[in-house]
């Protein structure tokens, strides 16, 4: 069933057809914060790991992990502690942690991902209208791969988005019920990434 849910023509950015391919069959991000979370997120069928804390001092180890168990893993460098949130931490990043993508809210940073070659996220959070509407603007000039919306609960929005930038969104945060997960892909998400873990194997096989 989740496959009806999968739109294929999006822009021309740097994710893969793999990895979109793999989000098709699995289309529940896990978010973790920490080691244990990353080790529990390797043992499910998730395709791809967002990891929304850690330091300087374990990140590496973190994304590791993950891809030992041959998952996608995406830092959010707006949380991750002792990076610099500038150039100079993505290019840490790429050299000593080897994430496959960047989350973050700043539009810099999104822009000096792709030049490195990783795939991008950026995040937004939405709080009205005007929220929405500055937030098109900003990820219109930005040009991330991808675009995270937070709360996941405003279908309203990812359709809009999804229609208007023309690139996959990810609905985040606050999504813990499967019906949650199932208005956001219809709505038009990609996928949608949460911290619970009772979602991490949705849909059962």
């Amino acid at each position: 069933a989740a496959a009806s849910f999968f739109h294929a023509n999006w822009g021309d950015g740097l994710v893969d057809q793999e990895f979109l391919s793999g989000l098709k069959s699995c289309p529940v991000i896990a978010a973790v914060r920490d080691m244990e979370g990353v080790q529990r997120a390797a043992l499910s069928p998730v395709r791809a790991i967002f990891i929304l804390g850690g330091s300087i001092l374990n990140l590496s180890a973190l994304c590791d992990v993950a891809h030992g168990a041959g998952k996608r893993v995406f830092v959010h460098l707006d949380l991750c502690e002792g990076l610099g949130k500038d150039a100079a931490g993505v290019d840490w990043c790429v050299q000593y942690a080897r994430p496959d993508g960047l989350i973050s809210t700043r539009s810099p940073l999104i822009k000096r991902a792709s030049e490195k070659g990783l795939m991008t996220i950026q995040r937004l959070f939405l709080m009205d209208s005007a929220s929405l509407n500055h937030g098109s603007k900003l990820l219109s000039a930005a040009g991330p791969d991808m675009v995270e919306v937070l709360p996941a609960l405003v279908p309203k929005a990812i359709t809009r988005l999804s229609r208007e930038l023309k690139r996959p969104v990810i609905a985040g945060g606050m999504a813990t019920e499967p019906m949650e997960v199932v208005q956001a892909l219809q709505a038009g998400a990609l996928a949608v990434s949460t911290s619970e873990r009772a979602l991490w194997s949705w849909p059962a096989k």
